[in-house]
């Protein structure tokens, strides 16, 4: 659909695209906290979106984000900010990672975006970032689709002869024409010297024209708001405009002007009206020692033509690099200290002595003795009068209005005091009059190296006199009105006379180009400035009151160019105040909203270049092909600015990123006026090669008018007079430019070429230096994959005698030395092979060249040899190698390929190839309609299972290998081996080195040079029955692979994983349930690791619980050292990640069963602490049976129906305490409500028995007393469970030495004998949740049977049991924060209390000092038994734990202020060191992952509790959570660690994913998710 809107100003029907929301391309740009980005340059396209996300460091914050980018039916305001309202994707408003913001980009220009953001430790609002997007205008083509040609303007003579020169730029292929300026010109005839910037210059007019002002409508356009407008504007314009028009019309040319701001001429007539529009001597007084300086030097000049130095050597000629030296020693000599310019800068001494003594007299007294460290300095005089400076008076009495030793009498006094000060004065002076001197050293240099330039230099103008008219150096300054001719006197310039003295503008060489070089510094004091004579510096101050009539006179001026012109060139762009560029380019654009900008801009850096684009919304930058010294050059700069590079990343299907950009160019072969001529430069037979290389850029590109012509010299825009040649028809044998002049017949062809290379989106370049003077450019489509290939000859140097044809006769050297090309694909045809050479064998050259004196013409002594669109057979510079068949990879030799040669080969697929390229293409789409393959691949992946996703996602490469049919992780020579062997590891890899489009990676490398990652990926989902079907699907994805050009495979391997993957991803997270479907990312990538960890394992199979039911799989504790074999299934990992991954993911029929397998395993009352798939459990741990039951009570609450789990049949592996494992058919089957009473039944009767097989052979490092395990119940007391011995570790804190070399080998670390304070609290609730099932009859028992050596078995029932623990926790467990109070209660331990306002981390420790430890196990109690604790005692506790022990990721094992706490483990370094050796510091300080999770519940569990502000504390709790978002993004294996070392530092011993660090931290978000 197309919407037609009128330009009114321009007559002309202009078709705007109406995108369609659905079809709008998307651009994501992630808000980094802190980022700014004012020095990026963030590039769009009109009729894009921008989508603003937030980074995982921002998740937390209520971020705030402005634009000045305008809301529908607004008119752009610069800077003032609007905000934008963010869109949530959940329900989770406060809390939703996922949020953005879509803003349809519509209008052009540059727009600034900032965001500021409160929440934790952000102190109220503050700035978080900002930076700038520029949307380019729609000219109706794509920018890289540009060929613009410039005309300075006044050689095209009168208006009525503009089309018949301007139809040279239509035949050779141009859509744009740049102007330089239309307006009147002043007496110089410098095109760029403006003296009435509202009219057109009156040599385009017709004789007698008038003039008169015409009211013209203005633009309407929906996008910008607003109602009509019009602009009155000079008759004269609306003769150019007709010009203009019939361009657009009938020969679809655009056109653009430059816009002059900087200047005006000297001639002027309003500067005598406005002289405060220039830098005079009133407004900018710094200026008139400058001045003083530029009038000695006229005068000196005009003394030299007058022959006044003739006696001292000094004649008008300059010859020689003696005469320069001559004027430079006269200059310093003799007229600078005539000149006495130091007086500007000096105290007039006298004047200050007698002001001096006035005041002391007035005084009659007052003296003091000297004080120490002051000294006069002087203040220059802001008005710079000669010896108008002046010291401060106050501290001139200070410092000598003092006593004087040896002086009588007050006069006497006084007279010694004026002479010291005298004194002081002067030497200040003289040390002013060095300061000026070294000035002036440096005028002099300058005025040295500008007097060289002008005389001697090759380069330069090569004057031969100084006269009257041409002075020996251009004057810095010219007065305007009625003095224009006179000098003014020192004293005028103090005068208000000063201030029609306005400064000439120009420019300095390597200066800043944001310092204003007239407002400030010493430039033109120094003759730094390199001048221009005929124009005035425009000066408009910081705003319009500055300079008002100034300020309107020139928005008047650009707006009247908006409306006639398409886009601005932006003349001395750097050297434009940028306040003033701001404001007259929002003017134009109220005019003309989408306009083109492309500007001449010369800075130091890419980052102030995108300083200039970012606030003036330049859309290209001219970068010129001829400032390239050498041919390599010149291909870096086709490379730089020239595309995208061949074969790159396909962009994601769902919006790419925005990313920083270089400026986009406008490349053109040579300049107006900055080039010298290219001929004289390099060669004419370069010519054709350079202006090749510049169209196969896919960038804008640009020429001047002449350089097809060839004309050998520079069209000056000062001097030049003569007109553009008329364009002659074809037959026509007159003068003027025709299809037979210079290199116009292959421009024509060069440029069509260009321009469709841009519209059928050749996008992609490859630059190769074939040889020191050979450069070959591919352009690329990466849809078609049809490629266009320029090999170019470059002629840099004139090439030798013989190397150039001579026309009609054969070259004299065959230039067999050229390397062969290789081309991948078939060559279709020649699309262009030429050369020049010459006419005869009389070696004419541009020393013979005449110029015609009416007409600017170019040599004629060179003819263009060219043909078109050719068979490769019929070529006449090369040719296929005979073994060159119907392979898909071509080799061409070039044989009469010289200098100055030029061929554009036209390159394609084979058809077997292309249809592969289509096979994968359409694939890629995601679109089942489009792709039969994509349909069959989803279904395939929608048939999988969960545990069959495992397989196709992950796997570790021990998971791999214990399958036994080999494999294992795919390994990249020079990368590494990938993470995991499915597709996971692939894009864990491929990720980054797509987001940075590094072709050069090992990967890349590894996918040109073969097909074995395809090969590798195929075949492991064969080896599973499950995953066959897919298998299938992907090697006839994987076949075509084989068949494309090596180089396009990691581009098209990518785009199919990528896709795949992202599918497998969705279809994982659709099978567990709505709590991870319809959540954040964060929910999902946390829910994820349940996809990860859970998976067939053969040597780690869950035993059946029932007879005939088949090995499950199982939950992997961590990846990858936890993976496999015994050291995969621990009992306490599974059930404390049991909840997470497997319940809240809504497994509850693998829940269910890794429930009912443990069951099966029951022995001693104990749960396996290591399973070992039943065969060979150990029992080494107190706490996995309580997690296991906690996870038993978790399913009943979660899983629907979930209480019936109680009732079903398991299979006791193991008859009794002392049984070996027992066939399954003889096995007895009991419910699973008898177990769980067995294991509750066990520990009040009491836990003993020495671990099976106790010994080196089951622990290398254990003791033989650490193979004794005891578990029990205070039945008596308390009511706690507790067991263990100082021997063993019987909790997660499970580290035993393993270091002789520190005699810490078998020594528990963290034995936590006695009470643990998690394990107190698991009792609780378990007895606790059993009581309530006895009462609502689903459970059939009561209570336990309390044994006694004295009295026959009572009964204790669950609930007697229950409040015995509650009415005893708070006093065994709780630290007073008084701790008078807290020593008291603890009696003989009081010394061990190192902490207050704690819970103890276990009670009756063998080792007392143990229970007073500050650990993070307290809040897992507070999790699951909530009532045990006092709610005020618990935020303490809490707040002390937060502050102590909370890391970036996990929480501090043990208080940093403990003497054995050590935040770093290393497992495999030993030393004498017994806290660390062996890494026995396991879990005494670094920080572990899955304690947090606990920790975070805790707090928003009694946050509640205690009335604290829920929204406050879930801030504070998404802020962590923040981190673990982005370290589980950051992290290959898509996962969060086991733990990390001191200050969330990485550990290269921890496991990189662990099931419980997933689950805990996804059970913190459904908490979170339960307050909505």
């Amino acid at each position: 659909a197309t919407t037609r809107i009128l330009y009114p100003g321009q007559g002309q029907a202009r078709v705007i695209r109406a995108v369609m929301a659905a079809e709008r391309e998307v651009r994501v740009l992630e808000l980094q906290g802190g980022a700014n980005l004012d020095s990026k340059l963030l590039k769009l396209e009109t009729g894009w979106t921008l989508k603003f996300t937030v980074a995982p460091s921002l998740y937390a914050r209520n971020v705030r984000l402005y634009t000045d980018y305008p809301s529908p039916g607004s008119a752009f305001k610069r800077g003032q900010l609007r905000e934008l309202p963010w869109q949530h994707s959940t329900r989770e408003a406060t809390w939703d990672p996922d949020r953005c913001v879509e803003l349809p980009v519509d209008i052009s220009g540059a727009f600034r975006y900032e965001f500021k953001c409160s929440g934790q430790d952000a102190g109220g609002d503050a700035v978080g970032g900002s930076g700038y997007f520029v949307v380019d205008p729609d000219l109706g083509y794509s920018f890289n689709g540009i060929t613009c040609q410039t005309h300075i303007t006044k050689l095209l003579g009168p208006l009525s002869e503009w089309l018949s020169r301007l139809q040279v730029s239509k035949e050779c292929g141009y859509n744009m024409i740049h102007f330089t300026p239309i307006q009147q010109l002043g007496s110089s005839r410098s095109a760029y010297s403006i003296s009435n910037q509202l009219q057109v210059d009156s040599s385009y007019l017709r004789p007698g024209f008038v003039h008169s002002n015409v009211e013209v409508p203005c633009p309407l356009l929906p996008v910008r708001g607003g109602g009509p407008k019009t602009l009155t504007v000079d008759s004269s314009l609306l003769e150019v405009q007709r010009v203009l028009q019939s361009l657009r019309k009938d020969w679809g040319l655009l056109s653009i002007v430059d816009v002059v701001w900087n200047h005006t001429s000297f001639d002027t007539p309003w500067l005598a009206q406005h002289p405060e529009a220039g830098y005079n001597l009133i407004n900018t007084p710094h200026l008139r020692p400058a001045y003083a300086l530029d009038v000695a030097l006229a005068a000196f000049s005009d003394e030299i033509v007058e022959g006044k130095w003739a006696h001292k050597g000094l004649k008008p000629d300059i010859t020689s690099e003696e005469d320069v030296g001559a004027i430079c020693h006269h200059l310093r000599e003799s007229v600078l200290p005539g000149a006495k310019l130091w007086e500007y800068f000096c105290v007039d001494v006298e004047a200050v002595v007698k002001k001096f003594l006035s005041t002391v007299y007035r005084m009659n007294g007052g003296n003091h003795p000297r004080p120490e460290g002051k000294r006069l300095s002087i203040i220059q005089d802001q008005k710079y009068r000669r010896l108008g400076s002046d010291v401060d008076a106050d501290l001139t009495l200070e410092l000598y209005n003092i006593d004087w030793p040896g002086a009588v009498c007050f006069e006497e006094r006084i007279e010694h005091c004026s002479d010291a000060l005298r004194a002081e004065l002067e030497e200040l002076n003289r040390i002013a009059r060095d300061t000026v001197q070294g000035q002036l050293h440096k005028a002099v240099n300058n005025i040295a190296e500008t007097i060289r330039y002008q005389f001697l230099d090759p380069k330069g103008p090569k004057r031969c006199a100084v006269t009257k008219d041409s002075p020996l150096v251009s004057r810095y300054f010219v007065l305007v009105g009625a003095h224009q001719e006179q000098n003014l006197s020192w004293k005028e310039i103090e005068s208000n006379q000063g201030r029609y003295v306005l400064a000439h503008n120009g420019w300095v060489m390597n200066a800043d180009p944001l310092v204003n070089f007239a407002k400030e510094g010493s430039f033109y004091f120094q003759r730094e400035v390199i001048i221009w004579g005929d124009s005035v510096k425009l000066r408009y101050g910081s705003r319009p009151q500055d300079s008002p009539w100034l300020w309107k006179h020139m928005s008047h001026y650009t707006q009247s160019m908006a409306l006639l012109f398409d886009g601005f060139r932006l003349d001395n762009c750097h050297n434009t105040p940028i306040n003033v560029a701001e404001a007259l380019l929002d003017a134009a654009r109220e005019v003309n909203p989408r306009l083109y900008l492309v500007a001449e801009l010369f800075t130091p850096s890419e980052e102030r270049d995108n300083y200039f684009i970012n606030k003036l919304g330049i859309n290209s930058l001219i970068r010129e092909a001829m400032f390239a010294p050498i041919p390599y050059e010149l291909g870096r700069l086709v490379y730089k600015y020239g595309g995208e590079t061949v074969a790159s990343f396909l962009p994601p299907r769902k919006g790419g990123t925005l990313k920083p950009s270089v400026a986009h160019a406008m490349f053109v072969d040579a300049t107006h006026d900055n080039d010298p001529g290219h001929i004289q430069s390099r060669s004419v037979y370069d010519a054709l090669p350079n202006t090749a290389l510049v169209a196969i850029s896919s960038c804008a590109s640009g020429s001047c008018r002449g350089y097809d012509e060839l004309v050998p010299h520079k069209v000056d825009v000062v001097s030049e007079a003569r007109l553009y040649a008329l364009w002659k028809p074809p037959g026509h044998n007159g003068e003027g430019v025709g299809m037979d002049t210079g290199i116009v017949a292959a421009k024509l062809l060069l440029n069509n070429l260009h321009k469709q290379l841009a519209n059928d989106g050749y996008t992609q370049l490859y630059v190769d230096q074939v040889t020191d003077d050979i450069v070959a450019v591919t352009r690329h489509c990466p849809s078609s994959h049809q490629s266009v290939i320029l090999v170019a000859y470059t002629a840099f140097r004139k090439p030798p005698p013989g190397s150039i044809p001579v026309s009609g006769h054969p070259r004299a050297h065959s230039h067999t030395g050229v390397p062969p090309l290789t081309i991948p694909g078939v060559v279709k045809e020649i699309i262009l092979e030429a050369q020049l050479v010459d006419k005869s064998t009389d070696e004419l050259s541009s020393s013979s060249f005449q110029q015609n004196p009416k007409w600017i013409n170019g040599m004629g002594s060179q003819v263009l040899e060219m043909q078109s669109h050719v068979p490769i057979g019929q070529s006449s510079m090369c040719q296929l190698s005979s073994h060159s068949g119907e392979s898909s990879v071509q080799e061409v030799v070039f044989n009469n390929f010289g200098p100055g040669s030029i061929v554009l080969f036209q390159v394609s697929l084979q058809p077997a190839v292309s249809a592969a390229v289509q096979t994968i293409r359409s694939f890629i789409t995601g679109d089942v309609k489009a792709s039969t393959l994509w349909d069959r691949a989803c279904k395939a992946v929608d048939d999988l299972s969960l545990v069959d996703l495992n397989h196709v996602l992950y796997r570790c490469n021990a998971e791999e290998r214990d399958e036994g049919k080999g494999g294992g992780v795919y390994d990249v020579p020079g990368a590494g081996s990938m993470v995991y062997c499915g597709l996971q590891g692939i894009v864990s890899m491929l990720a980054p080195v797509r987001d940075s489009n590094n072709l050069g990676h090992p990967i890349c490398d590894n996918l040109r040079a073969g097909d074995w990652m395809a090969g590798y990926s195929v075949n492991r989902l064969l080896n599973k029955k499950a995953t066959k079907k897919l298998a299938g699907v992907l090697d006839e994805v994987f076949r075509p692979l084989s068949q494309l050009p090596r180089f396009l495979v990691p581009c098209y391997f990518d785009a199919v994983v990528t896709i795949l993957h992202e599918k497998v991803i969705s279809s994982a997270i659709s099978k567990m349930g709505s709590f991870v479907a319809e959540k954040s990312s964060l929910v999902q990538g946390l829910a994820l690791g349940s996809v990860q960890l859970y998976g067939e394992c053969a040597s780690a199979s869950l035993p059946p619980p029932t007879p005939g039911s088949r090995k499950q799989g199982s939950l992997a504790a961590g990846l990858p050292h936890f993976a496999t074999g015994f050291m995969r299934c621990w009992g306490r990992d599974t059930f404390i990640s049991l909840r997470g991954l497997l319940l809240l993911t809504a497994r509850y029929q693998e829940a269910r069963n890794t429930i009912l397998a443990f069951a099966a395993c029951i022995r001693h009352g104990l749960i396996p602490n290591l399973l070992s798939g039943g065969t060979n459990p150990r029992y080494n741990c107190r706490d996995a049976a309580w997690w296991w039951l906690q996870s038993i009570q978790d399913y009943c609450r979660l899983a629907p129906n979930g209480v019936t789990i109680l009732q079903d049949d398991v299979r006791k592996i193991f008859k009794d305490a002392d049984a070996d494992a027992i066939d399954f058919e003889q096995g007895k089957c009991v419910p699973l409500s008898e177990l769980v009473q067995e294991v509750v039944q066990a520990h009040v009767s009491g836990i003993s028995f020495r671990e099976r097989g106790a010994g080196p052979n089951l622990d290398r490092d254990m003791t033989p007393p650490g193979f004794n395990v005891t578990a029990w119940v205070d039945v008596a007391g308390t009511g706690f469970v507790g067991g263990g011995n100082v021997h063993n570790c019987g909790t997660w804190m499970d580290k035993v030495g393993e270091s002789t070399w520190a005699e810490n080998k078998g020594v528990p670390a963290t034995p936590r004998d006695g009470s643990a304070v998690e394990l107190v609290g698991l009792c609780f609730s378990a007895v606790s949740w059993l009581s309530q099932l006895h009462k609502q009859g689903v459970y059939p028992y009561s209570g336990v049977r309390v044994n006694s050596d004295h009295s026959a078995p009572t009964q204790l029932t669950f609930d007697e049991w229950s409040k015995k623990i509650k009415s005893h926790f708070e006093d065994c467990f709780w630290i007073p924060t008084d701790r008078s109070v807290a020593s008291q209660r603890e009696g003989e331990d009081a010394g061990y209390i190192h902490q207050t306002g704690i819970y103890k981390d276990s009670v009756g420790a063998t080792q007392r000092y143990a229970d007073y430890r500050l650990r993070p196990n307290f809040p897992i109690s507070m999790v699951v038994a909530p009532e045990l604790f006092t709610p005020d005692n618990a935020w303490t506790a809490l707040e002390k734990a937060e502050r102590l022990l909370l890391g970036p990721l996990g929480m501090r094992t043990l208080d940093p202020n403990d003497l054995v706490y050590n935040g770093f483990y290393f497992n495999d370094v030993d030393s004498q060191n017994c806290n660390t050796a062996k890494g026995f510091n396991y879990h005494q300080g670094p920080e572990w992952v899955w304690v947090i999770g606990y920790f975070l519940r805790a707090k928003l569990l009694f946050a509640r509790r205690c009335g604290k502000p829920l929204d406050k504390v879930a801030s504070s709790i998404h802020q962590v959570l923040s981190r673990h978002a982005q370290a589980l993004r950051d992290s290959p294996w898509r996962g969060l660690p086991e733990l990390t070392n001191k200050d969330g530092q990485e550990c290269p011993d921890s496991c990189q994913v662990q099931a419980w660090s997933m689950a805990c931290l996804l059970e913190v978000l459904y908490d979170l998710n339960q307050l909505t």
